[in-house]
């Protein structure tokens, strides 16, 4: 029995083509694997960076929570400050001699002499002295 060369050709041709589909088929399989892999290690790190990112996120709004309330507490001093000012310049205008001294003391400081202050003001000298003593650059 003779074999044809046409169909010795085809068989060949066949076993050929079939060991080229199982090697690319095992190519493609591993080329699969591998990219799995790195698939997986690209998940881990995506997970990575968004767990990182939402941390970051809490650091950042506790942050502005903390800075809310230190301007809270800035604008509450600040009103309380003014009140404060308010308050010690309603004093020291209802007080009469408070504020003779404290003229007095401008005018001392100022580089007035006694004579001048005891007569502007109608305080005695020996206060005035004092006032000389506690007013006097160190």
């Amino acid at each position: 029995m003779e074999v044809s060369k046409p169909l010795l050709i085809a068989v060949f041709a066949c076993l050929l083509a079939t060991g080229g589909f199982v090697l690319n088929w095992l190519l493609t399989r591993k080329q699969i694997r591998l990219l799995s892999a790195e698939l997986e290690a690209h998940k881990k790190l995506i997970q990575q960076l968004t767990k990182a990112q939402q941390n970051f996120y809490n650091t950042i709004e506790e942050g502005q929570a903390r800075s809310m309330a230190v301007a809270r507490s800035v604008t509450t001093l600040e009103s309380e400050i003014s009140a404060l000012a308010k308050q010690i310049k309603t004093v020291s205008e209802q007080d009469p001699d408070s504020r003779l001294y404290q003229r007095a003391a401008e005018m001392l400081q100022a580089g007035a002499s006694i004579d001048e202050v005891m007569h502007s003001c109608d305080l005695p000298a020996a206060e005035l002295q004092l006032l000389m003593n506690i007013h006097k650059p160190a």
